[in-house]
């Protein structure tokens, strides 16, 4: 047991692209820099709250976590943390602190789509949709939407338009994400059980999925043109729609050839693909019009 097997209950590679988003629809919101308050209680909170969660994922996952290859070795599995409950307590304790800050240091709508979204991936997600149905990525990427939202509602209640398109955007990047994961580890779902959707349909039709939703994906990212004007504009639609088009090229690899080695390739630019279009949206909003 040491202080990295904590870390990695809380998914350090996932936190950093919800506070992107968080953070932002703020800056979008606020058309620069937002005030102090809003950046500690979106970053600060909003990593607390999410740590939180993905820490009580991992508590309730552990078991299923057990039976399969990608993560049998992960602390709770592999018995580095006992008693497991550390692991439930640390992630209640997590979870109460990053809405406690909120509450203390941005609005009430900014703090409710922060537990709004821990709680959309633990019961909703992680308890209920993701053992019953393949759609459970689909309906749980909602989670990710509520840090987009939270970040703009933290700045202010009107002219929501934008931060719901990048709500929108986080929700519809979600599947084409988790998808290629699962396509990679298809046999690990399939031998628990887990509907993750390649496991039910085959990594051949998944990959039809992963193209489609991403051909949706792109139109939703260029959504945000609409809100943005000159210098900006031009930064932002620039960089989306490259971005997208590569995206959007691993994904047709991935079709034509649904090997691991192409739907590693896909998921691992999946990624820095949100958080450079996030990224482009914080400077375009700020660039001068």
């Amino acid at each position: 047991m040491s202080f990295s097997d904590y870390l990695a209950l809380t998914k350090p590679k996932i936190v950093p692209l919800l506070l992107m988003a968080a953070l932002g629809s703020s800056v979008v919101a606020a058309k620069g820099v937002p005030p102090a308050a809003v950046l500690v209680g979106v970053i600060l909170g909003g990593a607390a709250a999410s740590a939180g969660a993905l820490t009580m994922n991992s508590y309730l996952e552990m078991g299923m976590d057990a039976k399969m290859k990608r993560t049998m070795g992960r602390p709770l599995p592999s018995g580095r943390i006992v008693p497991a409950t550390h692991a439930l307590l640390l992630g209640i304790l997590l979870l109460a602190m990053g809405v406690g800050v909120a509450l203390l240091t941005i609005n009430i709508l900014g703090t409710f789509f922060i537990a709004l979204g821990a709680f959309i991936y633990v019961p909703v997600y992680t308890l209920f949709l993701k053992p019953r149905t393949s759609w459970n990525i689909v309906l749980g990427g909602f989670a990710g939407s509520c840090a987009a939202l939270a970040g703009w509602y933290a700045v202010t209640w009107s002219g929501a338009a934008a931060g719901w398109v990048l709500g929108a955007m986080v929700f519809v990047w979600t599947p084409s994400h988790f998808w290629s994961l699962a396509v990679l580890t298809e046999e690990d779902y399939s031998a628990i059980g887990i509907p993750m959707l390649p496991s039910v349909v085959g990594p051949e039709a998944a990959s039809k999925y992963i193209v489609f939703n991403t051909i949706l994906l792109i139109p939703v990212s260029l959504l945000l043109a609409f809100f943005l004007s000159g210098l900006g504009l031009a930064v932002y639609l620039g960089v989306a729609a490259v971005f997208g088009a590569l995206l959007l090229w691993t994904n047709i690899k991935l079709l034509r050839s649904p090997s691991k080695a192409n739907a590693w390739m896909a998921f691992k630019f999946s990624s820095p693909y949100l958080a450079v279009v996030l990224l482009a949206a914080m400077v375009a909003s700020v660039l001068p019009t």
